[in-house]
Order: structure tokens, then sequence, then C-alpha cells
């Protein structure tokens, strides 16, 4: 199992981010850099690429807050 993370901002790696949607569904099969979700960090939008190929399973929703490192999502 693979762990999708939520990507360090470039200026300050304590503020939060915010995941702004996912691409991929829940339970989709998703391949190794593929597009999985959008996040807001520094104000600046950001793709979130799959690190691995297999079933991604959500860990958080839309809309949510999280900090660099946060695990988002799960590829089993």
């Amino acid at each position: 199992m693979t762990d999708v993370h939520f990507p360090r901002p470039r200026h300050d790696p304590l503020e939060p981010g915010i995941l702004a949607r996912w691409l991929a569904a829940d339970g989709a099969t998703v391949r190794s850099g593929t597009a999985v979700a959008e996040v807001v960090t520094d104000g600046v939008r950001r793709t979130v690429l799959a690190s691995a190929s297999g079933t991604l399973w959500r860990q958080g929703e839309a809309g949510e807050r999280f900090t660099a490192g946060a695990v988002i999502g799960l590829i089993e």
C-alpha cells in the first residue's frame, strides 16, 4: 500500500493547504504519474500525482485543510 501525501507548500511548510478537488473517484484504478487530486497551497493550485499504480482510496474530502505530508489517500 502506498500513501498519497499532501504536498509541501513552497514558502511556508507549516502553512496548511486545501484539498481543492479529487480528479479520480474513490475506488478508481489509477496509474503511477496520473493526476489524482488538485490542492491549493500558497494561493496556487497544484496537481497531486499518483506515486504508484493500483486502487485509490480517498482519505480526505474536497475543501478540507491539510498540513504538508498528511496522508490524503492510499493506493492499494
